[in-house]
């Protein structure tokens, strides 16, 4: 018969789950940023000229293909928040111009949704994203993806929690310009 855990165990157990848990979290939120920034940056770069640099292994048949692929999920992670969305709209609305800036920004960025629901969407559009890669392109692709994105940089970023006034504005010029 096993015995039962002392309450002193029992919660060091329950704290050691929530930091297990939580770094799993940081971890997810990471990759789905460094995926953002590479899909965000490749488009950019493609749309400026021409080209897919830093080509993960798509051959010029597939390559518009890709790019719809990477338009697609694009769309699945910003869709929140980007120049058509309903907080973009709102922080650009010249009838919204009689508010400060820091009012406009506050209310605009209420339209999204709460961190813990905006964190498990964009989770669910990284897994996504990952999923249709290594459907369409196979391994391989996927885990040169996975290499080239951590050093992508985009001007365009997730939306974090924990924003200042001022970030919070740059933020919302970056997305809704």
């Amino acid at each position: 018969m096993k015995k039962p855990l002392s309450a002193a165990r029992a919660a060091c157990f329950a704290l050691l789950l929530l930091v297990s848990g939580l770094l799993v979290a940081a971890e997810d939120a990471a990759d789905a940023g460094a995926s953002f920034n590479y899909i965000a940056s490749t488009l950019q770069t493609f749309r400026g000229s021409g080209r897919l640099v830093n080509n993960p292994g798509i051959d010029g048949a597939d390559l518009e293909y890709f790019i719809a692929l990477l338009e697609e999920a694009y769309q699945g992670f910003s869709r929140d928040f980007n120049s058509e969305s309903a907080m973009c709209r709102f922080y650009r609305d010249p009838e919204n111009g009689r508010m400060t800036i820091q009012d406009r920004a506050q209310l605009s960025y209420s339209f999204l949704r709460d961190p813990a629901a905006r964190l498990e969407k964009i989770n669910l559009a990284n897994a996504d994203f990952k999923e249709a890669v290594e459907d369409q392109f196979g391994r391989i692709v996927l885990e040169n993806i996975n290499v080239v994105k951590q050093n992508s940089v985009s001007y365009q970023q997730l939306p974090p929690s924990g924003f200042d006034e001022a970030a919070m504005i740059n933020f919302l010029d970056a997305m809704c310009s």
